[in-house]
């Protein structure tokens, strides 16, 4: 069986320099595989992945860390990177897009903030960092830069992003001009059209069936949950509540039920197997500096009236970050909680409600948490963030094995009944 306890430490990453929460991001390829960006706010952009060899191990490979810096251009001596993302423009082939927002101080003590978008770089051809790197198209800010992400709507994605005027703003690509432009939020976003109460400290979105579903937590400790209707772009509803403090992060996942195994889709839709659906309910995590972080339920439905708290999710210090993924390969998810206080939290949803399963200790006060395929062999890493370096934990490659043999005999036996 798969076990969150079986992660063992594949790789430590050194970083010359710290970053902070918005200054990393994963660049998935279209084989599935993916690299890690980290940014340091002295300018140093770094891009991680690990490779696999075969050895004389029992499980027949090693892990070979890689280190590359990326030499971005239009990051000015004296510049200060504030957040960085990416994502792939297309589903069928490499076409990314990275943002990096930027401070720049004067020597008179002003200073000036940016947002630098690079896309040079010919979609189809192997992927070459480096000259994804060099062709920018740069944007001055009027205020102060927070979290970058971006949305989905439609066949687009558009960034987005908060900043100190309390708004977030929504950008888009000018494909015929060849440059890119800040949208009217009324005729694009328009859950975004309202300025909030204090400084937007980070957003989530999530889209499905023509609704999407956006949260926003605040430095005032204020939550703005918003359901619009996709196609018409029109609010349906808003829920908004306070807290005290800031709230950190805010994550949406989709609640499942226990599987005994998973069933590829070319099996999945045969009536005759005994296999349970999942939960179509939307719930959502967040992660807050003062008191225990929260989840809320069936968020599509009941806003925010349906709450259960984290315990112990406040003993750590402020939790600085939150991650969501099925950790166990069963269905079920575990949420992670990055803390200030050095410590990773892992919780499990049991009948009882979301209970603390694990924890671990790591050497530095944690900024941001990712699971995703450094290695490119279909398995996922753990990745965690800290104020010194990458840490990677690699799942035990025999319960992997062990887990795949006994889900390809089950199919295999399932296919000969459904045949006989």
């Amino acid at each position: 069986m798969i076990s969150e306890m079986n992660l063992w430490n594949a790789h430590t990453f050194n970083l010359g320099s710290q970053g902070n929460i918005y200054t990393q991001t994963v660049i998935k390829l279209i084989n599935g595989s993916c690299k890690l960006l980290v940014a340091a706010l002295s300018r140093k952009v770094s891009c991680f992945d690990l490779s696999m060899t075969h050895s004389a191990r029992p499980c027949g490979c090693v892990v070979v860390p890689q280190t590359q810096e990326l030499q971005f251009t239009y990051l000015p001596p004296g510049a200060e990177i504030i957040s960085i993302h990416a994502f792939n423009r297309s589903s069928e082939t490499n076409d990314f897009v990275i943002g990096v927002t930027i401070i720049k101080g004067s020597d008179s003590g002003s200073q000036d903030q940016y947002i630098n978008i690079y896309s040079e770089w010919e979609p189809g051809t192997e992927l070459q960092l480096d000259s994804l790197a060099q062709g920018c198209l740069s944007l001055e800010l009027r205020y102060i830069p927070y979290q970058l992400g971006h949305c989905q709507v439609g066949e687009e994605k558009l960034w987005i992003l908060g900043g100190s005027d309390n708004r977030i703003h929504v950008f888009s690509e000018d494909k015929l001009r060849h440059m890119y432009c800040e949208l009217e939020v009324e005729n694009s976003l328009v859950e975004f059209q309202d300025p909030y109460p204090s400084v937007p400290l980070y957003t989530d979105t999530h889209t499905e069936d023509g609704i999407r579903t956006v949260a926003t937590v605040c430095e005032c400790g204020f939550l703005k949950l918003t359901k619009v209707d996709e196609f018409r772009n029109e609010i349906l509803k808003i829920w908004t509540r306070n807290f005290e403090g800031p709230l950190t992060c805010v994550l949406f996942m989709k609640s499942s039920t226990s599987l005994d195994f998973l069933f590829p889709s070319f099996i999945g839709d045969n009536a005759k197997l005994p296999r349970r659906e999942k939960e179509k309910n939307l719930s959502m995590v967040v992660t807050c500096s003062i008191g225990e972080s929260l989840v809320y339920s069936d968020v599509t439905n009941l806003g925010l009236e349906s709450c259960e708290r984290l315990e112990q999710s406040d003993a750590h210090d402020i939790v600085t970050s939150a991650w969501v993924d099925d950790l166990t390969f069963d269905g079920n998810l575990t949420i992670l909680l990055g803390t200030h206080g050095l410590k990773v939290l892992a919780y499990r949803r049991e009948d009882s409600g979301w209970k603390l399963k694990w924890e671990k200790r790591f050497p530095a006060p944690i900024l941001g948490i990712r699971y995703a395929d450094l290695t490119g062999d279909g398995v996922k890493e753990l990745i965690v963030i800290t104020t010194c370096g990458v840490q990677v934990l690699q799942h035990d490659l025999e319960a992997v094995k062990e887990t795949a043999l006994r889900r390809l005999n089950t199919i295999s036996r399932l296919i000969k009944n459904i045949s006989n």
